[in-house]
């Protein structure tokens, strides 16, 4: 028979697994997006600056190749101030942390609640701390990217096939 306590710090647990795995997903989404934003201040200046010099162009009116010209040169500092690298590493590294997190809040939930309430809190306690120390970073991707993550979990996409969540 499981105690009251057991029973709220099993509650707790499953909590902090939906939390970390929402948050998880709303940045693995953010990710992706900013590798396209990577992406496309390492691409654009170069057909920017191709542009800017095609003969077609520079037969056109000269604005158009000056247009070109000022973006392919305006695109590389502009990647830089938006600091989309750091970006990158820092979604990249919360991201994995989330993903561990609700991992072991699951195998506590499932597994460490079976030892006595003690035992059960003593192996949990870790992970607060940790969770505690991953939510100190402030990282906020856009709204509408948790509101996806909302959705493409309610969808099943992040369900585990061995827990007979998934249909056919």
């Amino acid at each position: 028979m499981t105690s009251t306590k057991t029973e709220a710090l099993i509650a707790e647990c499953e909590r902090q697994i939906e939390n970390c795995r929402d948050t998880a997903v709303s940045f693995i989404l953010w990710l992706r997006w900013l590798r396209w934003i990577r992406t496309a201040f390492h691409t654009a200046p170069i057909i920017f600056g191709a542009l800017a010099t095609w003969k077609i162009v520079a037969q056109g009116p000269p604005e158009i190749a000056a247009v070109f010209a000022l973006l392919a040169t305006v695109l590389p500092p502009l990647g830089r101030a938006f600091k989309v690298e750091k970006a990158i590493g820092d979604y990249e590294e919360l991201a994995g942390e989330f993903i561990n997190l609700r991992d072991r809040f699951r195998q506590a939930a499932t597994i460490s609640s079976l030892s006595s309430f003690e035992e059960f809190e003593a192996a949990t306690a870790p992970y607060l701390t940790r969770l505690e120390k991953a939510r100190r970073r402030a990282l906020a991707p856009p709204e509408w990217f948790f509101r996806r993550a909302r959705e493409k979990i309610g969808k099943g996409h992040y369900d585990h096939d061995r827990d007979g969540s998934r249909q056919g």
